[in-house]
């Protein structure tokens, strides 16, 4: 059997869910007004059974008008309680609904997609409380919205001063908020160098109020790293469709433009390595019976010979071609790998070790700043320092007299996420060195082999650097700022590899 009729749950339905607020403005008023009027009642019937039933108006009928009297002011009073209740009732009702009709109203606009929206609640400090943390919330969706567009996002009002930027933007131009918000669009030049021309490009979207965009812009950070950019404005409007500024949409390629690299770069050393190998030992063979026959000649020299200056010379050069013939086997047929836990800073000593008597000879200041306590890596010692040392063997050719060279080792506990989703953290070390930049120009083919600028240079230092540097699942990168050439090496740490080194002393020390 039903619990209600049909028709009872229709007015159920009315009152209890079609139209709850109306309903809350009639039964809370109706309550608070039953409840004054039911203790004014309850004290008129008590009054009524004391005075009346019990006769006690019959053993004085004097008092009778008197009682009479305060019979009517009681029930005056219990209909004035009863009218002061439901007004009461009514601004409860007021009081309530109307700051939660108002956060209501808000969440459908945020619904709709419209973060614009903010509430100003006033009167009961706990519906003021939830007013504030609902701003609070709206402020962090609309802030997550837009950092979590792809790309870079930067606000601009119809005066051209920035209004909002994302995070995306903020890592391009490797800035704060602080820095950007609220200032005129020019300020981005003092974060990233771009064309000039690019200013006047804004400043005509902003006076046609067209949509633009630009492919493959280039620009260079504050840091000296190169960027590829594409840039486009959209209009911005407000709810009368009138212009409210443009939206500049930025999104970074070199990590498209690296990865590409990357891919014929690995094509190109597929194939230069199987014709190096070929090479190599077609060569190999020859200079060895060359070098035999010429020790021979030397042999049938007399000393003071000038003839003997020519055989010291084509032993010589005979050497050298056999580093190159070397250095291509090593390219194209690395020996195999020998990995074991080891300490990165103990390795750049080595490296710079090698180096020593052409640091002291140009009189050269080395400074280090290593961190101490950098975690074991899993690498190989001996790939791993002839890494450091073709570096540092660029450094030394390129720093002028009374140069200085600077080795930075530290540890990023949350650069690196693995494949399985986990931070591992990577091992930063950088290698700076002073003299002439180099030029931006030719910094892509740096790790092409056989490129070089130097006279007797063989190019193929940095490419076996950046293919040891790719063994261990790292990254070189080559910039110029502030004076100074950089090669800056992220390597990660395994999850393994994640005991930490016996502290040592700390190693910041400057050499003249």
């Amino acid at each position: 059997m039903a619990l209600y009729s049909s028709k009872e749950n229709h007015w159920f339905y009315i009152l209890f869910k079609k139209r709850l607020p109306i309903s809350l403005y009639i039964i809370i008023p109706f309550v608070v007004a039953l409840i004054a009027f039911s203790s004014g009642f309850i004290a008129l019937v008590l009054f009524d059974y004391f005075l009346v039933n019990n006769h006690i108006l019959a053993l004085s009928p004097s008092l009778k008008p008197e009682v009479n009297e305060l019979l009517r002011w009681t029930k005056l009073e219990i209909m004035g309680f009863t009218s002061l209740g439901g007004v009461a009732g009514v601004g409860i009702v007021y009081a309530i609904l109307n700051p939660l009709r108002k956060i209501l109203t808000s969440a459908r606009k945020i619904a709709e997609g419209d973060f614009s929206g903010r509430l100003d609640i006033k009167g009961l400090d706990e519906l003021g409380i939830l007013g504030k943390d609902f701003n609070r919330m709206v402020s962090s969706l609309n802030e997550y919205f837009i950092d979590s567009l792809a790309g870079g996002w930067v606000l601009l009002d119809p005066q051209g001063k920035i209004v909002s930027v994302n995070r995306g933007a903020l890592d391009i131009f490797q800035c704060e908020s602080e820095d950007l918000v609220g200032k005129p669009y020019s300020t981005l030049f003092n974060f990233l160098s771009i064309d000039p021309l690019l200013g006047n490009w804004i400043e005509e979207s902003l006076q046609d109020k067209l949509e633009r965009s630009l492919n493959e812009l280039e620009a260079v950070t504050r840091e000296g790293r190169n960027l590829k950019l594409t840039l486009s404005t959209s209009r911005l409007k407000d709810k009368d469709d009138a212009f409210a500024g443009m939206a500049m949409t930025l999104k970074d390629l070199t990590r498209a433009s690296e990865i590409t690299e990357k891919m014929q770069r690995a094509d190109k050393l597929a194939a230069l390595g199987g014709m190096a190998a070929g090479l190599a030992h077609e060569i190999r063979n020859p200079l060895g019976s060359i070098k035999g026959l010429t020790q021979l000649l030397e042999e049938e020299i007399k000393e003071g010979d000038k003839a003997r200056t020519y055989t010291k010379t084509m032993i010589r050069e005979i050497d050298r071609l056999n580093g190159v013939v070397t250095n291509l086997l090593n390219f194209s047929h690395p020996a195999k790998n020998e990995f074991h836990f080891c300490d990165m800073n103990k390795l750049l000593e080595r490296a710079l070790g090698l180096v020593q008597m052409n640091i002291d000879d140009k009189k050269i200041k080395v400074t280090r700043d290593m961190d101490p306590n950098l975690p074991a890596l899993w690498g190989d010692e001996e790939k791993l320092v002839q890494a450091f040392l073709n570096i540092l063997l660029n450094a030394v050719q390129a720093v002028n007299e009374a140069g200085e060279i600077v080795l930075t080792s530290r540890f990023d506990p949350s650069r690196h996420i693995n494949k399985e989703g986990f931070v591992e953290g990577v091992i930063i070390v950088q290698i700076k060195n002073s003299g002439d930049p180099i030029p931006l120009e030719i910094i892509p083919n740096l790790f092409d082999p056989f490129f070089t600028t130097k006279k007797d240079g063989t190019g193929l230092g940095l490419p076996i650097t950046h293919q040891i540097v790719t063994l261990h699942g790292g990254t070189i990168t080559p910039l110029c700022a502030n004076g100074f050439t950089e090669f800056n090496i992220e390597i990660p740490i395994a999850e393994h590899s994640k005991k930490m080194l016996e502290p040592v002393k700390a190693q910041k020390e400057v050499y003249g």
